[in-house]
């Protein structure tokens, strides 16, 4: 396990992160901070549909489940 140890720039507290872990300048991230104080950053990932085209993940699967018509209790459960 490595350690690091905080510093203070402006009024903000930084950490420095190894460049073995590959987090490029720049990259974003979500932070969170449980009750025990364990800090956690989770990286910010593009979204994944921004850039769908109209019926791009369209497969036999979804045709069938468009199609569906209910006639009974099938979704009772």
């Amino acid at each position: 396990m490595d350690k690091v140890k905080t510093r203070k720039q402006g009024n903000a507290v930084m950490v420095t992160l190894a460049k073995k872990f590959n987090v490029s300048e720049g990259q974003e991230f979500y932070i969170t901070q449980e009750k025990d104080g364990t800090i956690s950053l989770i990286p910010k990932i593009e979204d994944y549909f921004a850039d769908v085209k109209k019926d791009e993940f369209i497969d036999d699967e979804d045709e069938l489940a468009q199609n569906f018509i209910p006639t009974g209790s099938e979704l009772d459960e």
